[in-house]
Protein backbone atom coordinates (compact mmCIF):
# COMPACT_ATOMS: atom_id res chain seq x y z
CA UNK A 1 0.00 0.00 0.00
CA UNK A 2 2.63 2.60 1.03
CA UNK A 3 4.44 2.05 -2.12
CA UNK A 4 1.86 2.45 -4.36
CA UNK A 5 0.44 5.16 -2.23
CA UNK A 6 4.34 7.01 -2.85
CA UNK A 7 4.01 6.22 -6.79
CA UNK A 8 0.22 8.10 -6.83
CA UNK A 9 1.95 11.23 -5.47
CA UNK A 10 4.98 11.13 -7.26
CA UNK A 11 3.28 11.18 -10.70
CA UNK A 12 1.01 13.56 -9.68
CA UNK A 13 2.57 16.63 -8.18
CA UNK A 14 1.45 19.12 -11.10
CA UNK A 15 -2.31 17.60 -10.45
CA UNK A 16 -1.95 18.30 -6.97
CA UNK A 17 -0.74 22.05 -7.60
CA UNK A 18 -3.97 22.43 -9.75
CA UNK A 19 -6.35 20.80 -7.34
CA UNK A 20 -4.73 23.58 -4.60
CA UNK A 21 -5.30 26.73 -6.93
CA UNK A 22 -9.00 25.90 -7.81
CA UNK A 23 -9.94 26.17 -4.29
CA UNK A 24 -7.50 29.09 -3.82
CA UNK A 25 -8.53 31.23 -7.11
CA UNK A 26 -12.47 31.24 -5.55
CA UNK A 27 -12.81 34.11 -3.04
CA UNK A 28 -14.37 32.83 0.07
CA UNK A 29 -13.24 35.43 2.85
CA UNK A 30 -14.85 36.11 5.91
CA UNK A 31 -16.02 39.57 6.06
CA UNK A 32 -18.67 39.35 9.30
CA UNK A 33 -20.91 39.21 9.81
CA UNK A 34 -21.37 37.63 6.05
CA UNK A 35 -19.45 35.52 4.51
CA UNK A 36 -18.75 34.73 0.28
CA UNK A 37 -17.90 30.53 1.11
CA UNK A 38 -20.53 29.27 -1.03
CA UNK A 39 -19.03 29.16 -4.42
CA UNK A 40 -15.97 27.26 -2.73
CA UNK A 41 -18.04 24.78 -0.96
CA UNK A 42 -19.91 23.53 -4.26
CA UNK A 43 -16.43 23.48 -5.68
CA UNK A 44 -15.58 20.94 -2.55
CA UNK A 45 -19.04 19.38 -3.12
CA UNK A 46 -18.09 18.97 -6.71
CA UNK A 47 -14.75 17.50 -5.70
CA UNK A 48 -15.76 14.93 -3.41
CA UNK A 49 -19.04 13.90 -5.42
CA UNK A 50 -16.35 12.87 -7.96
CA UNK A 51 -14.27 10.91 -5.85
CA UNK A 52 -17.35 9.01 -4.86
CA UNK A 53 -18.55 10.81 -1.60
CA UNK A 54 -21.98 10.34 -0.40
CA UNK A 55 -22.60 14.52 0.15
CA UNK A 56 -24.81 16.54 2.34
CA UNK A 57 -25.06 20.43 1.85
CA UNK A 58 -26.80 22.69 4.48
CA UNK A 59 -25.97 26.01 6.29
CA UNK A 60 -25.66 26.09 9.89
CA UNK A 61 -28.93 27.62 10.77
CA UNK A 62 -30.89 24.99 9.36
CA UNK A 63 -29.74 22.12 11.93
CA UNK A 64 -32.41 21.81 14.54
CA UNK A 65 -31.55 22.68 17.78
CA UNK A 66 -28.04 24.75 17.33
CA UNK A 67 -29.27 28.47 18.45
CA UNK A 68 -30.18 26.44 21.46
CA UNK A 69 -26.80 24.46 22.15
CA UNK A 70 -24.76 26.00 24.71
CA UNK A 71 -21.85 26.45 21.99
CA UNK A 72 -23.68 28.53 19.55
CA UNK A 73 -22.06 31.89 19.05
CA UNK A 74 -25.10 34.46 19.05
CA UNK A 75 -23.62 37.46 17.59
CA UNK A 76 -25.68 38.12 14.81
CA UNK A 77 -23.72 36.29 11.70
CA UNK A 78 -25.81 35.99 8.25
CA UNK A 79 -25.69 32.00 7.20
CA UNK A 80 -27.51 32.27 4.07
CA UNK A 81 -25.97 31.37 1.20
CA UNK A 82 -23.26 29.39 3.50
CA UNK A 83 -23.53 26.28 3.19
CA UNK A 84 -21.50 23.23 5.52
CA UNK A 85 -20.60 20.07 2.77
CA UNK A 86 -20.10 16.58 4.12
CA UNK A 87 -18.92 13.86 1.92
CA UNK A 88 -19.23 10.10 3.21
CA UNK A 89 -17.15 7.60 1.54
CA UNK A 90 -19.09 3.91 3.26
CA UNK A 91 -16.58 1.49 4.11
CA UNK A 92 -17.44 -1.96 4.44
CA UNK A 93 -18.47 -1.55 7.94
CA UNK A 94 -16.02 -3.30 9.63
CA UNK A 95 -13.48 -0.71 10.40
CA UNK A 96 -13.02 2.59 12.19
CA UNK A 97 -14.20 5.47 10.93
CA UNK A 98 -12.37 8.67 10.10
CA UNK A 99 -13.31 12.20 9.88
CA UNK A 100 -11.11 15.03 8.52
CA UNK A 101 -12.84 18.61 9.00
CA UNK A 102 -11.28 21.97 7.98
CA UNK A 103 -13.07 25.82 7.61
CA UNK A 104 -13.13 27.59 3.82
CA UNK A 105 -13.44 30.73 4.61
CA UNK A 106 -10.42 33.19 5.09
CA UNK A 107 -9.29 36.43 6.62
CA UNK A 108 -9.97 39.57 4.19
CA UNK A 109 -7.65 40.04 2.22
CA UNK A 110 -6.91 43.60 3.95
CA UNK A 111 -4.81 46.43 2.25
CA UNK A 112 -1.49 44.89 3.18
CA UNK A 113 0.27 44.78 -0.48
CA UNK A 114 1.03 41.41 -2.21
CA UNK A 115 3.65 40.58 -4.36
CA UNK A 116 2.08 37.35 -5.45
CA UNK A 117 -1.80 37.28 -6.79
CA UNK A 118 -3.44 36.25 -3.69
CA UNK A 119 -6.20 34.19 -5.95
CA UNK A 120 -3.56 32.52 -8.39
CA UNK A 121 -1.93 29.68 -6.61
CA UNK A 122 1.29 30.81 -7.79
CA UNK A 123 4.35 28.46 -7.31
CA UNK A 124 7.88 29.96 -7.10
CA UNK A 125 11.13 28.65 -5.14
CA UNK A 126 9.22 25.78 -3.21
CA UNK A 127 6.43 27.72 -2.10
CA UNK A 128 2.59 27.98 -3.58
CA UNK A 129 1.27 31.23 -2.58
CA UNK A 130 -2.24 32.42 -2.43
CA UNK A 131 -4.70 33.51 0.32
CA UNK A 132 -5.77 31.22 2.98
CA UNK A 133 -3.71 27.97 0.82
CA UNK A 134 -1.62 27.79 4.69
CA UNK A 135 -5.09 28.84 6.83
CA UNK A 136 -6.51 26.53 5.88
CA UNK A 137 -7.61 25.27 1.77
CA UNK A 138 -4.33 23.56 1.23
CA UNK A 139 -4.69 21.20 4.42
CA UNK A 140 -8.39 20.57 3.26
CA UNK A 141 -7.27 20.03 -0.35
CA UNK A 142 -4.69 17.72 0.79
CA UNK A 143 -7.32 15.96 2.34
CA UNK A 144 -9.87 15.30 -0.66
CA UNK A 145 -6.56 14.62 -2.72
CA UNK A 146 -5.74 11.47 0.08
CA UNK A 147 -9.21 10.47 -0.66
CA UNK A 148 -8.61 10.72 -4.17
CA UNK A 149 -5.38 8.89 -4.40
CA UNK A 150 -6.62 5.96 -2.74
CA UNK A 151 -9.71 6.04 -5.26
CA UNK A 152 -7.40 5.36 -8.26
CA UNK A 153 -5.23 3.08 -7.05
CA UNK A 154 -8.41 0.85 -6.63
CA UNK A 155 -8.46 1.32 -2.70
CA UNK A 156 -11.40 0.11 -0.63
CA UNK A 157 -11.96 0.98 2.95
CA UNK A 158 -13.67 -1.12 5.66
CA UNK A 159 -14.57 1.57 7.33
CA UNK A 160 -16.36 5.45 7.11
CA UNK A 161 -14.19 8.02 5.86
CA UNK A 162 -15.71 11.39 6.29
CA UNK A 163 -14.46 14.75 4.82
CA UNK A 164 -16.09 17.92 6.17
CA UNK A 165 -15.92 21.29 4.97
CA UNK A 166 -17.27 23.82 7.07
CA UNK A 167 -17.87 27.84 6.71
CA UNK A 168 -17.26 30.56 9.29
CA UNK A 169 -14.35 29.67 11.70
CA UNK A 170 -12.52 32.32 11.34
CA UNK A 171 -13.31 35.30 14.00
CA UNK A 172 -14.18 32.40 16.14
CA UNK A 173 -17.41 31.21 14.73
CA UNK A 174 -17.00 27.73 15.11
CA UNK A 175 -20.85 27.39 14.35
CA UNK A 176 -20.19 25.64 10.97
CA UNK A 177 -18.21 23.07 13.21
CA UNK A 178 -20.80 22.89 15.39
CA UNK A 179 -23.59 22.56 12.97
CA UNK A 180 -21.68 18.90 11.95
CA UNK A 181 -22.16 17.83 15.64
CA UNK A 182 -25.27 18.36 15.27
CA UNK A 183 -26.13 17.04 12.12
CA UNK A 184 -25.20 13.89 13.65
CA UNK A 185 -21.24 13.48 11.73
CA UNK A 186 -19.44 11.31 14.00
CA UNK A 187 -15.96 9.12 13.44
CA UNK A 188 -13.81 7.08 15.75
CA UNK A 189 -10.89 9.95 15.34
CA UNK A 190 -10.86 13.73 13.49
CA UNK A 191 -8.21 15.19 12.11
CA UNK A 192 -8.32 19.12 11.97
CA UNK A 193 -5.51 20.04 8.85
CA UNK A 194 -5.01 24.05 10.45
CA UNK A 195 -1.69 25.16 9.74
CA UNK A 196 0.66 22.86 12.26
CA UNK A 197 3.93 22.94 9.47
CA UNK A 198 3.87 18.74 10.04
CA UNK A 199 3.59 18.71 13.76
CA UNK A 200 0.91 16.13 14.94
CA UNK A 201 -0.93 18.31 17.85
CA UNK A 202 -3.15 16.35 20.29
CA UNK A 203 -3.57 19.67 22.06
CA UNK A 204 -4.03 23.37 21.14
CA UNK A 205 -3.68 26.15 23.25
CA UNK A 206 -6.86 28.35 24.16
CA UNK A 207 -7.21 32.45 22.96
CA UNK A 208 -9.37 35.43 23.90
CA UNK A 209 -9.92 38.76 21.72
CA UNK A 210 -10.68 41.72 23.99
CA UNK A 211 -11.06 45.37 22.90
CA UNK A 212 -9.90 48.18 26.00
CA UNK A 213 -11.16 51.26 25.85
CA UNK A 214 -10.00 54.85 27.03
CA UNK A 215 -12.21 58.08 27.41
CA UNK A 216 -11.13 61.39 27.66
CA UNK A 217 -12.13 64.86 27.19
CA UNK A 218 -11.72 65.67 23.61
CA UNK A 219 -10.96 69.56 21.86
CA UNK A 220 -8.83 72.09 21.72
CA UNK A 221 -7.58 74.10 24.80
CA UNK A 222 -7.83 77.68 23.42
CA UNK A 223 -9.93 78.66 26.02
CA UNK A 224 -8.45 77.04 28.99
CA UNK A 225 -10.73 73.47 28.63
CA UNK A 226 -9.27 70.97 30.94
CA UNK A 227 -8.26 68.39 28.39
CA UNK A 228 -7.65 64.81 29.03
CA UNK A 229 -5.93 62.89 26.10
CA UNK A 230 -7.14 58.94 25.89
CA UNK A 231 -4.14 58.03 23.14
CA UNK A 232 -1.67 58.85 26.32
CA UNK A 233 -3.70 56.19 28.58
CA UNK A 234 -3.87 53.68 25.61
CA UNK A 235 0.60 54.04 24.90
CA UNK A 236 0.48 53.78 28.36
CA UNK A 237 -1.41 50.46 28.41
CA UNK A 238 0.32 48.87 25.11
CA UNK A 239 3.47 48.96 27.65
CA UNK A 240 1.32 47.11 30.57
CA UNK A 241 0.63 44.46 27.49
CA UNK A 242 4.19 44.01 26.77
CA UNK A 243 5.04 43.52 30.67
CA UNK A 244 1.90 41.03 31.04
CA UNK A 245 3.24 38.83 28.10
CA UNK A 246 6.43 39.14 29.78
CA UNK A 247 5.30 38.05 33.12
CA UNK A 248 2.98 35.20 31.83
CA UNK A 249 5.79 33.56 29.88
CA UNK A 250 8.54 34.18 32.32
CA UNK A 251 6.29 31.94 35.18
CA UNK A 252 6.89 28.40 33.16
CA UNK A 253 3.69 26.84 33.59
CA UNK A 254 3.53 25.35 30.32
CA UNK A 255 1.67 21.86 30.73
CA UNK A 256 3.42 18.82 28.85
CA UNK A 257 3.50 19.08 24.96
CA UNK A 258 3.65 22.95 25.06
CA UNK A 259 7.40 23.04 26.42
CA UNK A 260 9.52 25.63 24.99
CA UNK A 261 6.41 27.31 23.44
CA UNK A 262 5.14 30.96 24.84
CA UNK A 263 2.03 32.76 25.29
CA UNK A 264 1.16 34.91 22.42
CA UNK A 265 -0.08 38.61 23.83
CA UNK A 266 -0.95 40.69 21.10
CA UNK A 267 -1.77 44.20 20.82
CA UNK A 268 -4.02 43.67 16.83
CA UNK A 269 -5.07 46.48 16.34
CA UNK A 270 -5.44 50.35 17.87
CA UNK A 271 -8.01 53.48 17.01
CA UNK A 272 -8.63 56.92 18.44
CA UNK A 273 -10.57 59.89 15.94
CA UNK A 274 -13.25 60.02 13.47
CA UNK A 275 -12.45 57.60 11.08
CA UNK A 276 -14.25 59.59 8.11
CA UNK A 277 -11.81 62.36 7.74
CA UNK A 278 -7.92 61.81 6.86
CA UNK A 279 -6.58 64.72 9.30
CA UNK A 280 -7.61 64.77 13.23
CA UNK A 281 -7.74 68.47 14.37
CA UNK A 282 -8.69 67.72 17.92
CA UNK A 283 -7.78 65.36 21.25
CA UNK A 284 -10.51 62.18 20.60
CA UNK A 285 -12.73 61.54 22.68
CA UNK A 286 -11.89 57.72 22.91
CA UNK A 287 -9.26 55.61 22.04
CA UNK A 288 -9.42 51.61 21.63
CA UNK A 289 -6.71 48.85 22.05
CA UNK A 290 -7.88 45.26 20.94
CA UNK A 291 -5.62 42.38 22.60
CA UNK A 292 -5.72 38.66 21.63
CA UNK A 293 -4.56 36.85 24.35
CA UNK A 294 -3.96 32.90 24.37
CA UNK A 295 -3.60 30.38 27.39
CA UNK A 296 -2.83 26.81 27.69
CA UNK A 297 -5.43 24.25 27.65
CA UNK A 298 -7.59 23.73 30.78
CA UNK A 299 -7.77 27.66 31.55
CA UNK A 300 -11.21 28.80 31.52
CA UNK A 301 -11.92 32.27 30.21
CA UNK A 302 -12.89 33.76 33.60
CA UNK A 303 -9.70 33.03 35.07
CA UNK A 304 -7.91 34.39 32.13
CA UNK A 305 -9.66 37.72 32.04
CA UNK A 306 -9.68 38.54 35.90
CA UNK A 307 -5.56 37.59 35.40
CA UNK A 308 -5.36 40.26 32.87
CA UNK A 309 -7.52 42.87 33.93
CA UNK A 310 -5.88 42.89 37.74
CA UNK A 311 -2.42 43.14 36.23
CA UNK A 312 -3.54 46.00 33.67
CA UNK A 313 -5.08 48.28 36.68
CA UNK A 314 -2.48 48.03 38.94
CA UNK A 315 0.04 48.66 36.55
CA UNK A 316 -1.94 51.69 35.04
CA UNK A 317 -1.99 52.93 38.48
CA UNK A 318 -5.49 53.29 38.29
CA UNK A 319 -6.10 52.09 42.04
CA UNK A 320 -4.25 54.22 44.04
CA UNK A 321 -5.91 57.69 42.11
CA UNK A 322 -9.01 56.35 42.41
CA UNK A 323 -8.80 56.11 46.14
CA UNK A 324 -7.35 59.14 46.57
CA UNK A 325 -10.34 61.02 44.86
CA UNK A 326 -7.88 63.11 43.51
CA UNK A 327 -8.57 62.29 39.64
CA UNK A 328 -8.86 65.47 38.54
CA UNK A 329 -5.59 66.41 39.99
CA UNK A 330 -3.74 63.18 38.12
CA UNK A 331 -1.54 63.45 35.20
CA UNK A 332 -4.18 63.44 31.82
CA UNK A 333 -3.20 59.65 30.58
CA UNK A 334 -3.86 58.52 34.00
CA UNK A 335 -7.00 60.24 34.50
CA UNK A 336 -8.18 58.60 31.41
CA UNK A 337 -6.84 55.45 32.53
CA UNK A 338 -8.75 55.16 35.80
CA UNK A 339 -11.93 53.50 34.42
CA UNK A 340 -10.37 51.21 31.12
CA UNK A 341 -13.74 49.88 30.00
CA UNK A 342 -12.89 45.95 28.73
CA UNK A 343 -15.22 44.24 25.79
CA UNK A 344 -15.45 41.20 24.78
CA UNK A 345 -14.83 41.15 20.69
CA UNK A 346 -15.13 37.24 20.10
CA UNK A 347 -16.01 34.11 21.26
CA UNK A 348 -13.70 32.29 23.61
CA UNK A 349 -11.75 29.51 22.23
CA UNK A 350 -10.82 27.21 24.80
CA UNK A 351 -7.51 24.86 24.22
CA UNK A 352 -8.22 21.69 24.70
CA UNK A 353 -6.62 18.14 24.48
CA UNK A 354 -7.76 14.29 22.96
CA UNK A 355 -7.35 11.80 25.71
CA UNK A 356 -3.71 10.87 26.39
CA UNK A 357 -2.93 7.66 24.53
CA UNK A 358 -5.15 8.14 21.95
CA UNK A 359 -4.00 5.40 19.15
CA UNK A 360 -5.03 8.41 16.13
CA UNK A 361 -2.12 10.34 17.62
CA UNK A 362 0.49 6.80 17.05
CA UNK A 363 -1.56 6.22 13.59
CA UNK A 364 -0.28 9.57 12.34
CA UNK A 365 3.15 9.30 13.43
CA UNK A 366 3.40 5.66 12.06
CA UNK A 367 2.95 7.64 8.77
CA UNK A 368 5.43 10.18 9.25
CA UNK A 369 7.90 7.47 9.42
CA UNK A 370 7.14 6.03 6.01
CA UNK A 371 6.95 9.42 4.14
CA UNK A 372 9.38 11.28 6.29
CA UNK A 373 12.93 10.02 6.77
CA UNK A 374 12.80 12.30 10.52
CA UNK A 375 9.10 11.16 11.15
CA UNK A 376 7.11 14.01 12.65
CA UNK A 377 7.35 16.13 15.89
CA UNK A 378 3.93 15.45 18.65
CA UNK A 379 3.38 18.93 20.84
CA UNK A 380 0.38 21.43 21.61
CA UNK A 381 -0.34 23.92 18.68
CA UNK A 382 0.83 27.13 19.34
CA UNK A 383 -2.75 28.77 18.26
CA UNK A 384 -6.48 28.22 19.14
CA UNK A 385 -9.01 26.85 16.84
CA UNK A 386 -12.10 25.21 16.88
CA UNK A 387 -10.76 21.73 17.79
CA UNK A 388 -12.74 22.28 21.17
CA UNK A 389 -15.62 21.68 19.70
CA UNK A 390 -14.84 18.00 18.89
CA UNK A 391 -13.33 17.41 22.43
CA UNK A 392 -15.79 19.64 24.64
CA UNK A 393 -19.20 18.87 22.62
CA UNK A 394 -19.12 15.55 20.78
CA UNK A 395 -17.53 12.48 20.83
CA UNK A 396 -15.20 12.19 18.46
CA UNK A 397 -11.51 13.15 19.57
CA UNK A 398 -9.83 15.37 17.61
CA UNK A 399 -6.11 15.99 16.91
CA UNK A 400 -4.92 18.99 14.53
CA UNK A 401 -2.35 18.06 12.23
CA UNK A 402 -1.77 20.43 8.82
CA UNK A 403 0.86 21.80 6.09
CA UNK A 404 3.90 23.61 6.96
CA UNK A 405 4.48 27.34 5.40
CA UNK A 406 3.67 30.25 6.34
CA UNK A 407 2.24 34.17 6.60
CA UNK A 408 -0.99 32.98 7.75
CA UNK A 409 -3.40 35.93 7.93
CA UNK A 410 -1.16 37.80 6.06
CA UNK A 411 0.20 38.71 2.40
CA UNK A 412 2.36 36.39 0.30
CA UNK A 413 0.52 33.59 2.33
CA UNK A 414 2.12 30.23 0.95
CA UNK A 415 2.46 26.42 1.98
CA UNK A 416 5.84 24.51 0.93
CA UNK A 417 5.06 22.12 -1.77
CA UNK A 418 7.26 19.21 -1.06
CA UNK A 419 6.18 19.28 2.33
CA UNK A 420 2.38 19.65 1.06
CA UNK A 421 3.17 16.11 -1.26
CA UNK A 422 4.55 14.49 2.03
CA UNK A 423 1.80 15.35 3.60
CA UNK A 424 -0.73 14.17 1.34
CA UNK A 425 1.39 10.69 1.12
CA UNK A 426 0.58 11.33 5.00
CA UNK A 427 -3.30 11.19 4.52
CA UNK A 428 -3.49 8.77 2.51
CA UNK A 429 -1.59 6.20 4.63
CA UNK A 430 -3.36 6.98 7.99
CA UNK A 431 -7.08 6.65 6.22
CA UNK A 432 -5.33 3.88 4.89
CA UNK A 433 -3.94 2.10 8.36
CA UNK A 434 -7.12 3.66 10.47
CA UNK A 435 -10.50 2.58 8.08
CA UNK A 436 -8.99 -0.37 7.11
CA UNK A 437 -7.58 0.03 3.23
CA UNK A 438 -7.77 -2.86 0.86
CA UNK A 439 -7.16 -3.77 -2.91
CA UNK A 440 -7.93 -6.53 -4.59
CA UNK A 441 -9.02 -8.31 -1.19
CA UNK A 442 -5.29 -7.85 0.48
CA UNK A 443 -5.23 -5.56 3.37
CA UNK A 444 -3.12 -2.12 3.50
CA UNK A 445 -3.07 -2.13 7.50
CA UNK A 446 0.36 -3.70 7.56
CA UNK A 447 2.76 -1.40 5.22
CA UNK A 448 4.04 -1.15 2.23
CA UNK A 449 2.77 -3.52 -1.06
Amino acid sequence: MHQRIKAWVKENRERMLEANRRLVAIDSQNLVPFGREKAVQLEVKRQLEELGFATDLFTPDEVEGIREHEAFLADGRVYADRPNVVGVWKGRGSGRSLLFSGHMDTVPLGEEPWTRDPFGGETADGKQYGLGIFDMKGGMSAAILAARCLREIGAELDGDLLIESVVDEEFGGANGTLACRLRGYAADAAIIPEPTNLTVCPANQGGAYYRVWFEGASGRAYSGEALVDPVAAAARFIGVVGEYGRWRNARGDAPPGFEGQQLATIVQAVHAGDKRFDLGDRVPRTCYVDVWLQCWPGVEEGVLFEEFARFVRERMGAGDAGAAGNAGEAPTELRAALAPRFEKKMRFLPGTAVNGGHPIVPALLGAGRKVRGGGLRCAGAPFACDAFIFNRYSETPAVIFGPAGGNAHSADEFILIDEFFEMVGIFALTIAGWCGARIGGRSGKGGAS
